[in-house]
Parts: C-alpha cells; sequence; structure tokens
C-alpha cells in the first residue's frame, strides 16, 4: 500500500503553494512553508486546525468555499505542477510482474485521487483506493484494516509505504509492516523512530525491501 504525495507524487511545492494562496485569499495568517509541508499527509481538519488553531465553523467555510469557487472555474489557482516521481511507473511495474496487489491509502479527497490517477495514467495499477472520504485518516489504522479486510489480506503480509510518520504510525497501529521514504516531508530518522522497519534513500531499493518484509 502505497501514500500518494511525497511517495509517488511529487506534490509538495504545489501543496504548499495552494495552502498560500488559499489562506491569501481567505485573509488567514500566512504559515511558515515548512509548517505547511510538515503536516501533508494528515486529514483535511486536523491540517487545517494545525495551521489555524483556533479555526471554527467560520474558518472552514470560508476554506470551502475558496476550493468550491476554484473547482467551479470562478477562481484562478496558480500553483506548481504535481508529477510522479522518476522511476515510479519502473517500480509500479515490476511489483505488478511479482504478484503483488497494489493499494493507495491517502488524504487526498477521492475525486481528486481519481483526477490525479488518471492523469498520470496509472489507476489501473491499483486494486484498492482509501482516502479519508471513507474513513478516519492517518494515523489511525481504519484505512489499512478496511483495505486488508477488502483483498483478504493478512496485517504481515502486507507493507505501507510512505514519506511521513503517519503513514508509518498508521502502518503499526494496524499491525503491517512500514517502510519509509527518504524524499518527502518527513526526515528519515523521523520515520525509523516512528516505527519504519526500512527507509529507502531511492525508488529501485522498494522492491528488495518490501520483498523481505513480506517474506516474513
Amino acid at each position: 500500500a502505497f501514500d500518494l504525495d511525497g511517495t509517488l507524487l511529487d506534490s509538495a511545492s504545489s501543496i504548499v503553494a495552494g495552502v498560500m494562496t488559499c489562506w491569501t485569499a481567505c485573509g488567514f495568517p500566512l504559515p511558515e512553508p515548512d509548517t505547511v509541508r510538515r503536516i501533508i499527509g494528515l486529514p483535511w481538519e486536523e491540517s487545517v486546525v494545525s495551521l489555524l488553531p483556533d479555526a471554527g465553523p467560520r474558518e472552514f467555510a470560508m476554506i470551502r468555499n475558496y476550493h468550491d469557487e476554484v473547482a467551479r472555474g470562478e477562481r484562478k489557482r496558480h500553483v506548481p505542477d504535481q508529477t510522479l516521481f522518476s522511476g515510479v511507473i519502473d517500480l509500479l511495474e515490476e511489483l505488478d510482474r511479482e504478484g503483488y496487489l497494489l493499494a493507495i491509502i491517502t488524504s487526498r479527497s477521492s475525486h481528486r485521487l481519481h483526477e490525479l490517477l488518471e492523469k498520470e495514467k496509472i489507476a489501473a495499477r491499483f486494486v484498492s483506493l482509501k482516502t479519508t472520504d471513507h474513513g478516519p485518516g492517518k494515523p489511525s489504522p481504519d484505512l489499512m484494516l478496511q483495505t486488508l479486510a477488502e483483498l483478504g489480506i493478512e496485517a504481515r503480509d502486507a507493507v505501507m509505504v510512505g514519506d511521513t510518520t503517519f503513514d508509518v504510525l498508521m502502518a503499526c497501529n494496524a499491525g503491517t509492516a512500514a517502510i519509509g521514504v527518504s524524499w518527502g516531508v518527513h526526515e528519515p530518522h523521523e520515520l525509523r523512530e516512528a516505527g519504519a522497519h526500512h527507509v529507502a534513500e531511492a525508488i529501485h531499493e522498494l522492491p528488495l525491501m518490501i520483498g523481505q518484509l513480506t517474506a516474513r
């Protein structure tokens, strides 16, 4: 099971820019960019409260209205493009040839996740897609447990791959193995401290790490 942002998709800069644009439009005090990066991967409501501790119904409504206007084309949002990290396609093809069932567990909405996967032409690679539309987000084990139940997989035979401590903690809470990746938003030592069995420094390292953990 893969996280999306920061793991498969190089999107951190886009997400940070999007938050800054939204916050400016809403008149909120701007957070530091690194603060925004640190909360990528949390469920939407939690990420808003992390950046706006006093946020209530009014602030949530303003943010939703902003995104509704963007979706309707009434407001343009100029943010950097989001693309797959180099090597992701080869990774997915290799894992598919080896017979793994592939899933995504993300804090994106289902609609946005499908848009991104279709844009990158990788939607057919995954047999399960879980978002916060399906239940409590990371680090709760809920979405991982749903994935395992749907696919008939035992926790000991599953591996979560992600770039944040939220991904690693979700895996630990669900009883699965966890691999951190160093090219995302949290540092390798943080991923290890959270419980990651391995931390990959490059995408091509992942198949061997996954194989070692699933061979247990």
